[in-house]
């Protein structure tokens, strides 16, 4: 689910699919971003096979975590956003989830490969498999081609699960309707801006009212 665009798959194998089509074809590769470095396995049939994305970049060198608390991936992929987290900020728990089967398997080996501790791994629908979970940061590298209504399912879903006061950040292209996406997602949070127009992508952060003090 990670991404907006896909650059490897044939038109009827799409990336948002519980067990994608295409031939399994890993291939490896090494990232360095804000002074983390992974190696990564990526493969056919899942977003950005052979290379980290652009948008994905993008979010990655913008957003911002605090220095512990609970993370969520959501749509991970491979595993290169939450990786990433789990790298910078050590204290946190970083869970991530993708309805592909292939790609969460991806992304668990990558975390044991680069061993990395502090991450969860699950399979299946967000609002479903995520049960009565919350958390203080949402990233999310959106899967625009699943349609607009999912989408906001998606993003819903994530904006009930933040704790007051957590954060939303989002990368989408700005070909890709990014400027009506934000319109839509403002009304779920309390504050919706963008913090980074740049390579053609705009990042989002959105936040969640905090409780009101008595």
């Amino acid at each position: 689910m990670n991404g907006n665009k896909e650059t490897t798959n044939s038109g009827s194998d799409h990336y948002f699919t519980a067990q994608p089509a295409a031939k399994s074809q890993p291939e490896q590769f090494t990232i360095s971003v804000r002074g983390v470095e992974l190696t990564l396995t990526s493969d056919r049939g899942v977003f950005s096979h052979g290379q980290l994305d652009d948008g994905t970049l993008r979010l990655l060198k913008k957003m911002e975590l605090p220095e512990a608390g609970d993370f969520l991936d959501l749509g991970c992929g491979y595993g290169v956003i939450g990786l990433v987290a789990a790298e910078l900020r050590p204290e946190a728990r970083v869970t991530l989830v993708d309805i592909n089967e292939r790609a969460t398997k991806l992304a668990a080996d990558n975390a044991q490969a680069n061993v990395i501790s502090n991450v969860e791994v699950l399979t299946g629908d967000a609002p479903q498999v995520l049960g009565e979970r919350h958390f203080d940061v949402v990233l999310c590298n959106p899967p625009i081609r699943v349609g607009k209504q999912k989408l906001y399912e998606l993003i819903g879903d994530a904006a009930e699960r933040l704790h007051p006061g957590g954060v939303l950040w989002m990368v989408i292209h700005t070909r890709q309707g990014a400027k009506s996406h934000l319109r839509e997602m403002a009304p779920m949070f309390s504050e919706c801006e963008i913090v980074s127009r740049k390579w053609g992508y705009r990042v989002f952060k959105c936040k969640k009212q905090s409780q009101e003090v008595d």
